[in-house]
């Protein structure tokens, strides 16, 4: 049976997305099994938007495990609505570790009924293009999920995300799915359970980064982070990792011309409010990957309103004033992110 509220949301943040991204490119999603159950494993540069733009993207019901100081917020029923699991971690108090065993239980079963699973296998959030060494934790919830349901197909399925700019709006996405790895390949009784958890970590780690524009932290990696910043857009997922690969100079940052410069002045202006208490919220966050997160909800719930406000405002002069004002806004508003994203350089 449908979940409505699932699927409404879903449909709000597929909403917000049109307008909070440039376009979202999605590869090789044929490549999801669909005989069995399917741990997806992104890599996690982003805040709360990566389970959201895979979840989105996927199109079925995921349950995704998410580090659990994020519930208990203004954010909670959200998480919770969209199946967002918690996971507990040393961090959070020894105590609470035991609370785990509930939670992976419930995932064994999801698994064990051909249902899919979202786990970030790099176990902590980073803004690096390139994948960090990934934990044991997805690995060995998938081998005990086989050995549980031995007559059942488990599968872990790498994934890429690739954010031309990680914490500014219009970015664009590159969907990366790779091929899927069947938990039964690396079942051998011959050797130990931690072997076959390390050789399902190798295999997994190995194949998610060819979902990635950058693999490796390398010598050329400000230059390729700068050449990153440099795209427009239309590029495939080969022709950017290619590019990249063989990248030999830094890509200076470009200046706003005059006319660029004014139009963002008057996109400030028309938008100041929710300008200002997007950049108050942003104050009270410490960790930057959640900057887009902010952004993205401020934007999704306070411009419409704005906009509104403006239109009504407005109107009491001249319908025709109003209408202009709003268009104006919002043209300036896209014309102002965009002038940030030539200067942002991260």
């Amino acid at each position: 049976m449908r979940n409505p509220i699932y699927f409404g949301i879903r449909s709000i943040m597929q909403i917000g997305f049109y307008f909070y991204f440039k376009k979202i490119t999605v590869y090789g999603k044929e490549k999801i099994p669909k005989n069995g159950g399917v741990i997806l494993s992104p890599n996690h540069q982003n805040g709360v938007i990566d389970p959201f733009v895979v979840g989105v993207k996927h199109g079925g019901v995921i349950t995704s495990l998410t580090r659990s100081d994020v519930f208990g917020g203004i954010l909670h029923r959200l998480f919770t609505a969209m199946k967002m699991v918690p996971v507990y971690r040393i961090k959070d108090g020894y105590g609470s570790l035991k609370n785990n065993d509930a939670v992976f239980e419930k995932c064994y079963k999801l698994l064990g009924g051909k249902q899919t699973v979202q786990i970030f296998s790099e176990g902590r959030q980073h803004e690096n293009y390139f994948l960090i060494p990934i934990s044991k934790g997805s690995s060995r919830l998938a081998l005990t999920a086989q050995k549980k349901y031995p007559n059942q197909n488990i599968y872990m399925m790498p994934i890429g995300i690739n954010y031309s700019n990680r914490r500014n709006p219009l970015a664009f996405i590159h969907l990366v799915y790779g091929d899927p790895l069947l938990i039964k390949d690396y079942m051998d009784d011959s050797i130990s359970e931690v072997k076959q958890i390390n050789n399902i970590r190798d295999s997994l780690e190995a194949r998610m980064k060819l979902c990635l524009w950058i693999p490796d932290k390398n010598e050329d990696y400000s230059k390729q982070c700068s050449m990153i910043r440099d795209l427009k857009g239309k590029e495939s997922f080969k022709e950017i990792r290619d590019k990249l690969s063989g990248v030999k100079e830094f890509k200076e940052l470009k200046s706003l011309t005059f006319i660029q410069k004014i139009i963002g002045s008057i996109g400030y202006i028309l938008n100041a409010p929710v300008l200002i208490i997007t950049k108050w919220v942003l104050s009270k966050f410490k960790d930057k990957v959640y900057y887009s997160t902010v952004k993205f909800y401020c934007g999704l719930f306070l411009l419409p309103i704005w906009w509104i406000i403006i239109l009504f405002s407005v109107s009491f002069i001249k319908i025709e004033y109003s209408i202009t004002t709003v268009i104006t806004a919002i043209i300036c508003l896209y014309i102002r992110q965009n002038n940030q994203n030539i200067i942002y350089n991260k």
